[in-house]
This record gives structure tokens, C-alpha cells and sequence, in this order.
């Protein structure tokens, strides 16, 4: 909750130098015309599972992690009410947990050493960390509902520039190799799944933005992954983990 309040007091500040300091009158695109906006805001998500499985018992924290995107979109009026929106977007996509968990397949590293690998079902207390970045391109239609309000909705893909995915296991126990397998205790073990999460996000985007000004406006958007962030045969989590975000922020019209 901390970092959420570090990163919107900002974007509060720069929302209300906006809307002070610019003629409250929306600019609607034209058929033909093409816009240049600068965007910058935060997102709330994580890497994660389409419900919460049965190995996952209990969320005892979270927070996001590198919260942030900023970017640049150009628009083309295709009619009065018909655009396409797309262009370059520099984000983090990241969440820090603890959970409680029960028979949760995964893999410890003992100083990166493939040969001392241990590979399990884990009971106890696990902590996990995503930090990655990413360069994003979204391919967006846009809707003109009305002067000031315009809905988008399109594909996006996302290259990793860097690829975080890490946490530590404490006070619990490892079933080796099977569910009945022999009983390792763990007072803490660490875990490093970075070299296993793709360079390649592909996934959609559904969204809105609200011209409040003329030059200004904001914007949120809800991102889905279609694949898992992990390469196919990866097997130390017996699930399927996507980027699901939300993202808020404004945005200005440069011409």
C-alpha cells in the first residue's frame, strides 16, 4: 500500500496542474487527422492464475511491484466515430506475496547448481517477487462515444527487457520428487525462476479515456496476458501465471 501511495501522490499533482491550468474543452479526432500523446500513470495486478488454486491455502501479503508505465501513442482518425491508437509504452509488470501454501510443486535452488536442485511439493510459508520490464506495443481501435469520451480495445505485445522471478520458502516442509515422497524439513530455501519467464507477452487490452481537457485526459486500461509468463515445459509451478493488470494515469496531446 505504500508504494501504491508513493507513485499516486505524484500523479495526483500532475492531475491537478492539468485540469488548473488548461481550458476545460475536450478535442475530439477527426477523420484523417493523426495525434501525437505523451501517457504516464500506475497499474495495480500481478503475474497470476485464473482463480486461486487449491495449493494456494492462504494470501498473507501483497503488494505491486515496479508499478509504473510511460509511453507515447499516435491516433488516426479512420471516420467520426472509428481510430486506431498504437505506439511505444516502457512498463513494469511485477507483485510481491507471502502465502500459504499446501502441496505447491516447485523447484529450490542450492546455489544455482542444477545438479543440487531440490524438486517437490512444498508445505509452509512462501514468499515470491516478479520484477520484470517490459517494451510494449498495443494495436488499439478506438471509439468515439462522444466529445469527451472514447473507449479502445485491441492486441498487444510486450518484449521483456528485464526478467525478475524470484522468492524464499521458510518454516515449512518438502515432499521430494512426489506428494508421498520423503519428508524434508525447510528452515528456508531460496528460489530463482528468471531464466525460465518468456521474452514475448502476448496479450489484449480493454480500455477507456476521458478528455477533461483540451490538450488533457486520463485513462485506464485492463491488460490481460494470453500466454503464461513461463516457457512451455516449465514444470516447478504446476500452474499457469499471466500478466493481469489494471493501469491508470494521464495522458497530453502534443499535436
Amino acid at each position: 500500500m505504500q508504494l501504491i501511495l508513493t507513485y499516486s501522490k505524484p500523479m495526483l499533482f500532475v492531475f491537478l496542474l492539468m485540469v488548473l491550468g488548461s481550458r476545460l474543452q475536450a478535442q475530439e479526432l477527426q477523420k484523417g487527422q493523426l495525434t501525437l500523446d505523451v501517457e504516464a500513470g500506475t497499474k495495480i495486478g500481478g503475474a497470476s492464475p485464473m482463480g486461486l488454486p487449491a495449493e494456494i491455502r492462504k494470501i498473507n501479503s501483497y503488494k505491486p511491484a515496479l508499478p509504473f508505465f510511460v509511453g507515447a501513442k499516435v491516433a488516426y482518425g479512420i471516420s467520426e466515430k472509428w481510430g486506431i491508437r498504437t505506439g511505444f509504452i516502457f512498463e513494469g509488470k511485477g507483485m510481491k506475496t507471502d502465502a500459504q501454501v499446501k502441496g505447491y510443486k516447485t523447484t529450490f535452488n542450492a546455489d544455482e547448481d542444477p545438479n543440487q536442485n531440490v524438486s517437490g511439493y512444498y508445505y509452509g510459508d512462501i514468499t515470491t517477487n516478479v520484477e520484470n520490464l517490459y517494451l510494449t506495443v498495443p494495436i488499439l481501435a478506438n471509439y468515439q462515444l462522444n466529445s469527451n469520451w472514447s473507449l479502445q480495445a485491441g492486441p498487444y505485445i510486450s518484449m521483456a527487457v528485464q526478467r525478475k522471478f524470484y522468492g524464499l520458502a521458510k518454516e515449512g516442509y518438502i515432499r521430494d520428487g512426489d506428494p508421498t515422497g520423503e519428508k524434508v524439513g525447510i528452515v528456508d530455501a531460496a528460489y530463482d525462476f528468471k531464466k525460465h519467464i518468456r521474452k514475448v507477452d502476448v496479450g489484449i487490452s480493454l480500455g477507456g479515456k476521458y478528455d477533461f481537457a483540451e490538450r488533457y485526459y486520463a485513462t485506464a486500461q485492463f491488460d490481460y496476458g494470453f500466454n503464461s509468463i513461463m516457457k512451455t515445459g516449465f514444470e516447478s509451478i504446476s500452474f499457469d501465471l499471466h500478466n493481469i493488470f489494471l493501469n491508470v494515469g494521464v495522458g497530453m496531446r502534443l499535436w
